[in-house]
């Protein structure tokens, strides 16, 4: 990954994460953080990995950012100097789910 690619990863990140929690209306008391973004090389497809809580509202989190796509697709491109805006995909960070259960476990040993 080149450093231009790096740093328009974190943008996306950055900016993304500003306008869901600013416009985009979730489930009452959901909280969505964007963990990465993978953008391809050549900056047309964009790969967001986020997680949510509580966890029960993962689905309907991932309907309504599907849904309002577009709208996020149009504010990012305010922010983006590049000749292209890569299409969004969002998808579940299982690496935090896998990592929230490994800490959930360990939390188990040490009481016991």
């Amino acid at each position: 990954m080149t450093l231009r690619t790096e740093k328009i990863n974190e943008l996306i990140r950055q900016k993304l994460s500003q306008i869901i929690s600013e416009e985009i209306e979730l489930p009452p008391n959901t909280l969505v953080t964007i963990t990465k973004a993978e953008t391809s090389p050549d900056l047309k497809n964009s790969k967001i990995y986020i997680t949510v809580l509580p966890e029960n509202f993962r689905g309907s989190t991932l309907k309504i950012l599907d849904k309002n796509r577009h709208h996020l697709y149009q504010k990012l491109k305010t922010f983006l100097k590049t000749k292209f805006t890569p299409n969004l995909k969002f998808v579940i960070d299982e690496q935090e789910v896998f990592a929230a259960e490994v800490d959930k476990i360990l939390d188990e040993i040490n009481k016991q």
